[in-house]
């Protein structure tokens, strides 16, 4: 067993964390929950990338987060990829 958790225990559990109504505007205000949510975005494990989105979606869902959410550095880079990442994918499955 490694002394690092791997990345998709992580986002999983944050996930869950974000699922709670109650706890969606802590994790914003967090210095490193919403940061580390990003980078879990260019993940290269599709898991991880979506559990991200779902916690992503989840704090979104509380009205308050959604200013810091649109202005958090990368926020909109990394979802922008994702988005890249997925039509690529499915533009190469119709040919």
């Amino acid at each position: 067993m490694t002394a690092e958790p791997d990345a998709l225990a992580v986002v999983n559990q944050l996930r869950d964390l974000a699922a709670d109504p109650m706890n969606r505007r802590a994790i914003v205000q967090d210095q490193g929950c919403l940061p580390g949510l990003i980078l879990f975005l260019d993940h290269t494990n599709p898991q991880v990338v979506y559990s991200a989105l779902l916690a992503i979606r989840y704090l979104a869902e509380c009205r308050a987060n959604r200013e810091k959410l649109k202005g958090e550095l990368g926020m909109m880079l990394s979802l922008q990829n994702v988005v890249q990442k997925v039509a690529g994918v499915c533009v190469r499955r119709l040919c």
